[in-house]
């Protein structure tokens, strides 16, 4: 086993699933929990993680970085894991695993290897693990892309989508952008219509024009405001990449605005656990449109 110790930042849903499998591999997982939250604390306690004290003692014992975490502060974590590589003369290699565009990987790349380490680019496709079955898919790039191959069947199925620092990044990007690009114009059109007094005769026909695509929308709906949040900064990356090719990026700058919209609603405030089992749709949709904007109109 080339890796003994494992360093997860941070230890969320995603994250605090994929430690506890490795964890359940036998490595050694770390994180660095200073100022954070007590549901943050309580994940990682769950998970199993080890506490050290400051990023350079999580980089002095650790053998892989994973980068698991809001796209918008992947670059943040990155600038201070590169700080502790240069203060403590170690050099694990860094694996970011967020939604962050091929153009920001390359500079990710540029910050661990100017202090040091080794890069690998990850996009994450699937939900967080919690039995073999449904493992998500870790998609690696970059030449140092083999190393994480051992972690392999541990939590995570690994496949290298190719050498180039970008490529596992624009895995997640596209996938992401199909599926988040698809609960914002849902959301969109049903907050127009719950505005507008048609939602029950759009809900009544949606279903026979587009089977078996609304009840997974719908689902997405009931969680959607509690993971607006982290969607702002994933949109964001995805409207850079598209522009860099020559593609519009205002359908992706519009589902960061939705999502906006979302994450001010009292809803955004819940955790995902602590959404009520017993709440609809309708009422996801009403209470909504009560807070936006031009609810009085």
């Amino acid at each position: 086993m080339g890796f003994s110790t494992i360093a997860i930042l941070s230890p969320g849903n995603m994250g605090g699933a994929v430690g506890a499998q490795l964890r359940k591999s036998g490595y050694d997982v770390i994180s660095c929990l200073a100022g954070r939250s007590d549901f943050t604390r309580r994940k990682a306690d769950e998970a199993g993680f080890r506490d050290v004290a400051d990023m350079n003692a999580l980089v002095s014992e650790a053998d892989l970085v994973l980068s698991i975490l809001d796209p918008a502060k992947a670059m943040d974590i990155a600038d201070q894991v590169a700080s502790a590589m240069k203060s403590t003369g170690k050099n694990p290699v860094f694996a970011d695993c967020n939604a962050t565009s091929p153009a920001t990987a390359e500079k990710l790349n540029a910050v661990i290897e100017a202090a040091g380490g080794k890069f690998v680019d990850v996009g994450i496709v699937g939900g967080a693990p919690t039995r073999r079955e449904n493992f998500p898919q870790f998609c690696t790039s970059g030449p140092h892309a083999s190393l994480l191959d051992e972690l392999n069947d541990k939590g995570v199925r690994i496949e290298c989508i190719g050498p180039r620092v970008g490529q596992g990044s624009a895995i997640k990007i596209c996938n992401g952008a199909y599926n988040k690009g698809a609960f914002a114009l849902y959301t969109t059109v049903m907050l127009a219509a719950e505005h507008y007094g048609c939602t029950e005769f759009l809900r009544d026909r949606l279903p026979n024009s587009q089977a078996g695509t609304v009840e997974r929308l719908d689902q997405a709906v009931l969680r959607l405001p509690s993971l607006s949040g982290r969607y702002i900064g994933e949109m964001e990356q995805v409207a850079e990449t598209f522009e860099a090719i020559g593609l519009t990026p205002d359908i992706h700058k519009g589902a960061a605005d939705l999502f906006r919209l979302l994450n001010a609603s009292p809803l955004a405030t819940e955790r995902r656990e602590e959404i009520d089992p017993g709440r609809s749709v309708a009422d996801v949709l009403r209470m909504l449109s009560e807070t936006m904007p031009g609810a009085s109109d």
